[in-house]
């Protein structure tokens, strides 16, 4: 046998041991692998929605006004009355679909505008649904009347109220609803609510259509109120959760708050909607709308 024949058999008689001690022998087919954990990613974090800038920068720089037990109140002189008239007069003519004549179609968004436009001026202007207050500091304020009983837009001398001196606005913060589940929009308060023409009024009367169709089991169609066609609800809770999931599913933010659905799609503005009768039946029509709210009231 020749040398080079002898190392042959060596080399492989050494190869045959060494898999036996490595596991290579016996019937597996396959080496033995290491198991390697595989690192799971942390879930993505929701995105926390950034706040809204204030609705008047002006007011976010000063202080909260005193109680009007602590304040001297007196008819005058008025500081502010007119910037008031000027701001009044911007916003009718920059949003003249607000009005009709004297009569104010939108309260939320005269309201809003001018509060804005005051800002604008670098006076700092709230309201708490009676009068406007108006200042520039927190040393004083005056009040203004800018709005009738009717709806209608106010003027003139009569429109200024007293002053008083500390400043008696704002008194505290008006309150936060939570921001509903899958709404990507930061929380809003509002300032005024009126009721201009819906913008939202189909969508909602095309979730109620899904409802009917998609869910018969939540109504009674043996039991319909009278004069309409609209059916008892077996379940009440499941057919507003529904809406509001319906009209999330298609971008809006919606909750129920035990009297009305409020929706928006912006921080801008939010509409109500009662979409029950008496609590007891199904509701139709244009008549579900409720009101608009400036800026948006969740």
């Amino acid at each position: 046998m020749t040398r080079y024949r002898l190392l042959s058999i060596v080399s492989v008689a050494a190869l045959a041991l060494s898999l036996q001690f490595c596991g290579g022998g016996g019937n597996s087919n396959t080496d033995t692998v290491p198991t390697v954990p595989v690192p799971v990613p942390d879930p993505t974090p929701e995105p926390t929605p950034v706040p809204d800038a204030p609705l008047s920068a002006s007011c976010a720089a000063l202080g909260e006004g005193v109680p009007v037990s602590e304040a001297n109140c007196t008819s005058g002189p008025e500081h502010f009355l007119d910037e008031v008239h000027l701001a009044i007069e911007q916003v009718q003519s920059r949003f003249p679909e607000y009005f009709n004549g004297r009569h104010v179609l939108n309260v939320g968004g005269y309201y809003v505008e001018i509060i804005r436009a005051l800002d604008q001026m670098g006076l700092c202007a709230d309201t708490g649904g009676e009068e406007l207050g108006v200042k520039r500091t927190d040393a004083y304020n005056d009040q203004f009347d800018i709005l009738t009983a009717k709806n209608e837009y106010r003027t003139g001398e009569t429109i200024y109220r007293g002053s008083c001196a500390p400043a008696i606005f704002p008194r505290g913060h008006r309150p936060y609803h939570p921001v509903p589940e899958g709404c990507s929009l930061p929380r809003s308060t509002h300032i005024a609510c009126g009721d201009p023409e819906s913008r939202y009024y189909g969508q909602v009367e095309a979730a109620i259509d899904q409802m009917l169709e998609d869910h018969p089991e939540v109504f009674d169609y043996s039991d319909i109120n009278p004069g309409t066609d609209w059916p008892r609800l077996k379940d009440p809770v499941a057919y507003h959760d529904g809406i509001v999931e319906i009209l999330t599913g298609k971008g809006f933010c919606a909750f129920f708050g035990g009297e009305e659905i409020s929706v928006k799609k912006t921080n801008e503005f939010s509409e109500n909607f009662d979409v029950n009768y008496k609590d007891e039946y199904v509701r139709r029509g244009y008549g579900i709308y409720r009101a608009a709210c400036y800026p948006a009231a969740f």
